[in-house]
């Protein structure tokens, strides 16, 4: 596999350079997807998204698409995801971008393109991976966007890691009681928990394995009972 998870997608060099390894290629001769069904849910302004957009665009791809996983077909959808040389997940609710990947039918296919495309986490693109996610809103005190999106319970996009990812380490708007709050889902979870900066990613190249840190920031790992067992 080649994935990289992010906080807040491609955000220096250290990151660029991470992908541009795992394409093999230059980004001007590659051609990304960007899957936004994550953040589609969510009212108000969209105008972070569209600026995002906009920052991802100026990497200067060779060809660029952004997509719903129910903008079509299946079959559709399918085709573009297929013709990519990198598919993005982009930021949002976590547990409505798993859900679309199920409810669509085409988890198996990304289950098959982790294996042969790259893939770059955003945020809750990047936590759509672990296996007991349906744990996340109760263990972490989540419970909000599954009364939002009227989901009931949520399963993982595709079933990979005994790990949670959370972003946005030291972010300004985060709660002042943010690396508490993993720290005890962790622990109520029995699951670690990765919680990084918008200057770090995790690359995974066999999910059975620990992923490696790329980082110009800051980062936390907690273990199955919560405590601090790595830090940047």
């Amino acid at each position: 596999m080649r994935m990289l998870l992010t906080s807040n997608g491609i955000t220096n060099d250290v990151i660029r350079a991470a992908l541009v390894d795992l394409l093999d290629k230059p980004l001007a001769e590659s051609r990304v997807i960007v899957v936004i069904d994550a953040i589609l849910g969510f009212p108000g302004d969209s105008s972070t998204l569209v600026e995002h957009l906009a920052s991802l665009r100026s990497l200067g791809w060779a060809e660029f698409d952004v997509a719903s996983l129910f903008a079509g077909p299946p079959a559709l959808v399918e085709s573009r995801l297929r013709s990519a040389d990198a598919i993005i997940g982009y930021g949002g609710s976590n547990l409505w971008a798993a859900h679309a990947w199920q409810a669509t039918g085409l988890a198996p296919v990304l289950a098959e393109l982790l294996h042969e495309k790259v893939y770059i986490g955003w945020s809750a693109g990047s936590m759509i991976f672990a296996r007991r996610l349906r744990r996340w809103p109760a263990d972490f005190d989540d419970q909000e966007e599954l009364e939002l999106f009227g989901l009931k319970t949520v399963a993982p996009a595709v079933a990979l890691f005994d790990w949670f990812f959370a972003g946005h380490l030291g972010a300004d708007w985060m709660p002042d009681d943010a690396e508490e709050r993993f720290a005890r889902g962790a622990d109520r979870s029995n699951q670690e928990v990765w919680f990084v900066d918008d200057d770090t990613a995790l690359l995974i190249r066999d999910p059975a394995q620990e992923p490696t840190v790329i980082s110009s920031g800051r980062w936390r790992r907690y273990g199955v009972d919560g405590s601090l067992v790595a830090a940047r």
